[in-house]
């Protein structure tokens, strides 16, 4: 039996694959798939010869053990099926297709100085894989500046590719981006890929690299090494989430060359401890134009602030400074307080989760009033300041004319302090956009004075009061405060506040609130 189908079911069956293409193209892709109607013809006429093939072949016990040709509605199945396997398989190179188009174009909108691989798919790269997608770095006349390969691993066949690609744009190539580019391989393959895609920036002169979230260690570090022997320009470094303990950091401080010419410096979310700092600190004070330092996360204590303090000092020109989430402490804060005072383009401060106490915490907000006239962005979050500690706080947020936004939550404050921070802001005159009070204690005068000190502020965008005590009556009070202002949206969740813990002060502290309050007309 020969197999066969009237060709208005076939053509229907055409018709069908082409507009499935077109609703992919569409969909999911975002554009309209060229010549899929000549594709849909293709496939049918591929599946149709799968099925008459077939109908020649017998096989032994289509039923009850007999033999001969195979029936008609299993040729048509395999008709189908084979269509469907087709089809699919064209739809997913369209895909491909539409996404290498798009790595070419840029994820901003066609912006062709700029080639970025980033997306939330994890992909690991064959040779040719990295051949069709990296195909606009290899382009005649390509011209690009900046190239982000994150996301994507890249085993020893592909890293060879982007050799190829990065010594085609050499002349523009400025800045790389190898974040997360080796994850999931062997250690050996995955080292050597670094080494490879590292060396393959060599021919150009890159001025910012960023090699995080590779978790590499010191062997990683050391993979890199010829580029950060001989990249005399590099301004920007990021080794975050890379494992850098005390070797990794003594390997950063031998192999990188020039860094006299580093700007911006991040390597946070490592295991560096003191032993490392010593190290990092070192390196600091070797680079006198730093602007941008972060070491989040990195658990160092008092004795590693210290060190940096002293390697942040060889140089006046920082902007911005995170040390979020390392045991500062007392003595670390006010080595950190006496570096600050020094740095006169400072705007943004995170010191979030340092355990400064009420101490180095006025240290530091005095260093930043007295020589941070710029300053526009301060966290001081989980500080462990009390209300004894407010009082040099708030004096030295009053000389803060340029503050934008202020994070003090998870503190002691209490109604008392927050209202005393609340009038220092007023004082200061600064243009406020954003407060975080949130788990600071308040019962009910803390939270009107931040409401009221909010409708103050032209440009008033955000305030968080959640996870306090705050009476029903105190958020009454509250709410009608900011509708009267018309800014009732700027106010975050309160689905962790407590009312039933709110312990209302006695008329004579009510009354010293409010007093005080009127007298700064909040």
């Amino acid at each position: 039996m020969v197999f066969a189908i009237p060709k208005e079911q076939r053509d229907d069956l055409v018709t069908r694959m082409d507009d499935t293409l077109a609703a992919l193209g569409f969909h999911c892709y975002g554009q309209t798939f060229g010549g899929t109607r000549a594709k849909a013809e293709e496939i049918e006429e591929r599946a149709f010869s799968v099925a008459e093939v077939a109908s020649t072949t017998t096989k032994e016990s289509w039923s009850e053990g007999t033999g001969g040709d195979r029936p008609i509605l299993e040729l048509t199945r395999l008709y189908i099926k084979k269509a469907a396997e087709l089809i699919k398989a064209e739809a997913e190179r369209l895909g491909e297709a539409a996404a290498d188009a798009s790595a070419g174009e840029q994820a901003a909108g066609g912006d062709t100085d700029n080639f970025d691989l980033m997306s939330k798919d994890r992909e690991f790269y064959t040779q040719t894989r990295a051949e069709q997608v990296l195909a606009p770095l290899m382009a005649k006349g390509a011209s690009y500046s900046k190239v982000r390969l994150s996301s994507k691993s890249f085993g020893i066949d592909a890293a060879n590719v982007v050799t190829k690609a990065f010594a085609n744009i050499s002349s523009t190539l400025k800045e790389v981006d190898l974040s997360d580019i080796i994850a999931g391989r062997p250690e050996d393959e995955a080292l050597k890929a670094m080494q490879i895609i590292t060396e393959a920036t060599l021919g150009a002169n890159i001025t910012s690299v960023d090699v995080s979230d590779n978790a590499f260690g010191e062997k990683g570090v050391r993979a890199c090494a010829a580029m950060l022997q001989q990249q005399k320009g590099i301004e920007s470094i990021s080794f975050i989430n890379n494992g850098i303990s005390e070797q990794a950091a003594a390997a950063i401080l031998e192999l990188l060359a020039s860094p006299q010419s580093l700007k911006k410096f991040h390597l946070d979310k490592n295991m560096t401890g003191d032993d490392g700092v010593v190290h990092i600190a070192a390196l600091l004070a070797k680079a006198p134009n730093m602007e941008d330092f972060k070491m989040a996360g990195s658990r160092y204590t008092s004795d590693g602030a210290v060190m940096l303090a002293k390697g942040l000092a060889a140089g006046t020109s920082l902007n911005k400074i995170d040390l979020t989430d390392n045991n500062v402490n007392e003595e670390g804060g006010i080595a950190l307080a006496g570096m600050l005072y020094k740095q006169p383009n400072m705007r943004h401060v995170k010191f979030e989760a340092t355990s400064l106490g009420p101490a180095a915490a006025g240290a530091v907000a005095s260093a930043l009033a007295a020589g941070c006239a710029q300053l526009e962005y301060l966290n001081m979050s989980s500080c462990d300041i009390t209300p004894e500690g407010v009082p040099a706080v708030a004096k030295a947020i009053s000389a803060m004319k340029n503050l934008k936004v202020l994070h003090i939550a998870e503190n002691e404050l209490g109604d008392f302090g927050v209202a005393q921070i609340c009038v220092a802001l007023k004082m200061s005159g600064c243009p406020l956009q954003e407060l975080d009070v949130s788990n600071n204690e308040i019962v009910s005068a803390g939270a009107v004075a931040a409401a009221r000190l909010a409708a103050s502020k032209p440009g008033f965008t955000s305030l968080n009061l959640n996870e306090n005590y705050i009476s029903d009556e105190g958020v009454e009070e509250l709410k009608s405060v900011l509708d009267a202002a018309g800014i009732a949206n700027v106010l975050g969740s309160l689905e962790e506040n407590d009312a039933d813990m709110a312990d209302e002060p006695d008329d004579d502290q009510a009354a010293g609130l409010e007093a005080m309050l009127d007298h700064m007309k909040l």
